[in-house]
């Protein structure tokens, strides 16, 4: 027989097959260092998020009466449960309408449930519910003038609490009742306004509604003073009393101040203030201006202005931008609205020094096409809050969120 053929690799074409092997692994072990390494600190990050909101003790005046005084009406909503009519439905639950009530639900399992509820119950309950107590107060309060909280008539106030089953094989699930308004919120008022046959240009909705604006400062002020911050001010949570009340709702995200869901990478990540104070002013200055921007029959003519800042409005938005950093309260942003106010702030020819340093010369050239424009502006006012990608590193569809307090008995 003879001898078999042997193919001879020469060494190195040897030397580079194993180098690239061990440069595969090194990268596959680095990539592993890597993901834990997300994976812990975006655990750390929700964890923070999802800690429980510390509430002063002395400010718990009415949440252990309101569930025995409202036994009567929780009893005639859960009889009527056929006749609730769905208003809208979220990630932590359902929304519901019923005559002059309206009704949100808690679904177990989706967000955590950050707070221990009270009278030692060993469970948990919504943020939003025990927030809303102490600051909204119950709606009984403000129809007999019994206000004895000074933040009453600025947050949405309670009518009734319960926990109940959707059926009787279902979970039962938190309600929280608060009272139907029928100016609803921001962005409903700005779409009545804009669908009005007699529109109005964003000058005159910022002449009419700017003493509403600084009126909501006046009692977000009130909150900040207490401690608490409300984390979410958007369009969506300030809802409509009538044409000179605005008040704040959706308090379940209200955190106190040096809650540490204030330094996680999350509310980095979202670009927040490092003073949630000076964040809730921030994002009130760019809730009201999204909804001046809605309601205007001219939002060309507000883009086409918005970065110019010669208009009392954007010269408003832009110097806050500027000093909100270090410290910006809402009773400083108050005063300053006052001073620009459009009845007696002119509209500036040429941009300061200031404006002028805070928006390139050419920054309008590399928005001159409209849609760029509008994509520009609507980016600046973005009152934007994800945690998604924070979920998917920190493994939530595997391991949940991260909830590490526990509620004793």
């Amino acid at each position: 027989m003879g001898r078999p053929f042997r193919v001879s690799i020469p060494q190195t074409s040897r030397s580079i097959y194993h180098f690239r092997w061990r440069l595969v692994i090194i990268l596959l072990i680095m990539a592993l260092f890597q993901q834990q390494h997300f994976f812990f600190v975006n655990r750390q990050s929700l964890a923070a998020k999802y800690a429980a909101t510390n509430f002063h003790e002395d400010a718990h005046p009415v949440i252990a009466s309101a569930q025995n005084e409202a036994t009567h009406l929780r009893d005639e909503l859960i009889a009527s449960r056929e006749s609730w009519k769905v208003l809208g439905e979220g990630w932590e639950g359902k929304v519901y309408t019923i005559e002059d009530s309206v009704i949100k639900t808690f679904t177990p399992g989706r967000s955590p449930f950050r707070n221990c509820a009270p009278a030692g119950m060993s469970e948990r309950w919504p943020t939003e519910i025990d927030a809303s107590l102490r600051f909204g107060g119950r709606d009984v309060d403000l129809h007999e003038g019994n206000a004895a909280n000074s933040t009453l008539e600025g947050f949405l106030p309670v009518k009734a609490y319960f926990k109940a089953p959707a059926s009787p094989s279902t979970t039962p699930e938190w309600h929280l009742v608060t009272p139907l308004l029928k100016g609803g919120n921001l962005n409903t008022l700005a779409k009545r306004l804009v669908e009005d046959p007699n529109a109005m240009t964003f000058r005159e909705v910022d002449m009419r509604y700017r003493p509403v604006f600084e009126r909501l400062l006046s009692n977000m002020q009130r909150l900040h003073q207490k401690g608490y911050c409300h984390d979410d001010i958007k369009p969506g949570n300030i809802f409509v009393k009538d044409d000179t009340h605005w008040m704040i709702g959706d308090l379940g995200n209200l955190r106190h101040v040096a809650h540490p869901y204030h330094s996680s990478r999350i509310w980095k990540d979202n670009d927040q203030l490092e003073d949630c104070r000076a964040n809730d002013a921030m994002r009130a200055l760019k809730s009201y201006v999204q909804f001046v921007k809605m309601s205007a029959s001219n939002k060309d003519d507000f883009n086409a202005e918005f970065f110019e800042g010669r208009e009392p409005i954007s010269r408003l938005f832009w110097r806050t931008s500027i000093d909100a950093p270090p410290r910006m309260s809402a009773a400083e942003l108050r005063g300053r609205s006052i001073i620009e106010h459009p009845g007696r702030a002119r509209v500036y020819e040429i941009e300061d020094d200031v404006l002028r340093h805070r928006r390139p010369s050419s920054l309008l050239a590399l928005f001159s096409r409209r849609r760029a424009l509008q994509d520009a502006v609507d980016h600046a006012i973005e009152t934007r809050m994800g945690e998604k990608l924070a979920r998917w590193w920190a493994m939530v569809y595997v391991f949940g969120v991260p909830v590490t307090e526990s509620c004793g008995a």
